[in-house]
């Protein structure tokens, strides 16, 4: 049995040590809590991972690392690629060899190092990857095999405690990183949606819909720890394993580009699922229409489901509200409150939508303007209710109050949380003195 190939940095902080790469796979990168530790500047927190292939194979993934993984002068791009004796791996300033017994002479199938590096760059285009027949039917059986190997080990009986006296048991990945893209391109123009969760805690969406909508949008914002679990039950590893890693169709006539990929980051694995013009498996469609969701709801861009004509009609509708609300607002005291929630409810619509409609600035113009008005007779009326309360003029204080009330309706503004604290105090007081 051939020797399993080893890692050996031959430049950079860590040149002259040798790696070899264990049963549950060696992580290389800027933190300390990775397998391999390089403070480079250049390198990510989490940079690449290398995995035991086989019986005596390595594979090197790279984990959506900022500046990415070279191999032999070509960049990884977003697949796991089987390394082999001689091979040169880059990573910031830092080289590794691939070092081990000479492979024998091997026939060239179109499967090799070069032609993954330049399929690599392939699908960074947008393009369509293809395969021999032959390499068609050697991955089939490596995907038969692997298959085979994991029912083994899942389906295997229980060791008995002469077998393994002390099981032991692997720690549940931890979810850390994901990079989602979808893309869908047609000699119309093109529309990308992309999704970064970074290990800070930080999701970021950007949206770019060119040249038709010409729409641009990024968003991003800090989650706290009930969102992150939440994205960590939808990227859940368990249900991500059990995708394939690639689903490729065929180019359609006119060419166009219909693609989805996922790069998830556990704290011991990592896995890239990649689709392209082929329809999408029941699976991943769940999991992906969870995420979007997830993102939607937590960045507010839910808006960007409907096309240019369907935003702004939304937002004339809206305009109109306010328009309405704003003439009426002598009426009622709340009418102010809603026209400001109309015409701000117009412009968000409105966000992603360039050049910007006739609308627009109706309802920037609508929203200032009855702001302003809502502002300035929010303080004459807590004025009033102040006055009465400091006097003891109970009876006065919750008519008062009452009002405020009336004109800030919404019971998530410190506003009308504040006028209800002080009439709960006022309606105690009222009723000790009977």
């Amino acid at each position: 049995m051939a020797k399993r190939p080893e890692l050996l940095v031959t430049n950079g902080e860590l040149a002259g040590q040798t790696f070899a790469v264990g049963a549950g796979g060696l992580r290389l990168g800027r933190s300390s809590s990775n397998d391999i530790h390089i403070s480079d500047g250049e390198l990510s927190r989490n940079h690449c991972l290398f995995e035991q292939v086989g019986e005596d194979g390595v594979r090197v993934t790279d984990l959506a690392s900022a500046n990415g993984t070279i191999l032999n002068g070509q960049e990884l791009g977003g697949d796991s690629v089987n390394i082999k004796v001689g091979d040169v791996i880059e990573v910031g300033s830092t080289v590794i060899k691939v070092v081990g017994d000479e492979p024998s002479p091997v026939v060239d199938l179109g499967l090799g190092n070069a032609a993954a590096a330049a399929e690599g760059a392939s699908q960074q285009a947008g393009s369509q990857r293809r395969r021999s027949p032959m390499a068609n039917i050697l991955w089939g059986v490596a995907v038969l095999v692997v298959m085979a190997a994991i029912c083994v080990v899942l389906f295997a009986p229980a060791p008995t405690e002469e077998q393994a006296p002390e099981a032991v048991h692997e720690e549940e990945p931890v979810l850390e990183e994901a990079w989602y893209e979808k893309v869908d391109a047609s000699q119309d123009g093109i529309f990308r949606y992309e999704l970064v969760y970074s290990p800070d805690g930080q999701l970021r969406v950007t949206v770019d819909d060119v040249p038709k909508e010409n729409r641009h949008l990024t968003k991003s914002q800090m989650l706290d720890e009930k969102a992150k679990a939440e994205l960590a039950s939808i990227l859940d590893f368990r249900a991500i394993r059990e995708i394939e890693r690639e689903y490729v169709g065929v180019e359609p006539d006119p060419p166009s580009l219909q693609s989805w990929t996922l790069k998830v980051v556990y704290s011991t694995r990592a896995r890239t699922i990649r689709i392209v013009n082929m329809q999408e498996p029941e699976a991943f469609r769940s999991i992906r229409e969870k995420l979007e969701a997830f993102s939607k709801n937590q960045l507010g861009v839910w808006a960007l489901q409907y096309s240019r004509d369907k935003l702004i009609e939304l937002s004339e509708e809206a305009v109109r509200l306010g328009r309405s609300k704003w003439e009426d607002k002598d009426v009622q005291h709340g009418n102010l409150f809603g026209a400001v929630a109309a015409f701000r409810e117009a412009m968000f619509y409105l966000e992603t939508v360039n050049p910007k409609p006739d609308c627009a600035e109706e309802a920037r113009s609508g929203l200032a303007a009855a702001q302003a008005e809502l502002n300035e007779r929010y303080a004459d009326q807590r004025f009033r209710a102040d006055r009465a309360i400091n006097l003891g003029d109970w009876e006065t204080a919750r008519r008062e109050l009452s009002v405020l009330l009336e004109m800030i309706p919404d019971r998530a503004d410190d506003r009308n949380r504040e006028a209800t604290v002080k009439l709960v105090d006022v309606e105690k007081r009222l009723k000790g003195g009977k």
